[in-house]
């Protein structure tokens, strides 16, 4: 599989990336992160996933929207390796997924009028 960077460069990689759904004595996790805007759940995210400690300047700097990329799982080998773990005896992959907290870009249609 090849992966092109923003650059234009491409870097091939490991395909055990896109198979973790397809592992049949692998239990996929997935864990949607939701909350209001500015509280911190991208922060956690990228904590878990990328073994990442704050500083108390980190946390309390100023917000900047941000949603984490689901393809994170895809084109970084650390972050598809700390995805997977053993709980109770039973391989798991835990995908994390990021959610905005502004609603004003709730998409209308999805919500009933």
């Amino acid at each position: 599989m090849l992966v092109s960077t923003a650059t234009g460069a491409s870097t091939a990689l490991s395909m055990d990336i896109d198979t973790d759904y397809e592992r049949p004595n692998v239990e996929t996790i997935k864990c949607v992160v939701v909350g209001d805007n500015a509280v911190g759940k991208t922060r956690l995210i990228c904590a878990r996933a990328c073994n990442a400690t704050l500083t108390q300047y980190q946390l309390l700097a100023t917000h900047v929207p941000t949603v984490w990329a689901i393809d994170q799982y895809r084109v970084c080998q650390e972050v598809l390796e700390r995805s997977r773990d053993v709980v109770d005896e039973v391989s798991v992959s835990l995908r994390l997924w990021d959610t905005f907290g502004d609603h004003h870009k709730d998409r209308r249609f999805a919500y009933g009028r």
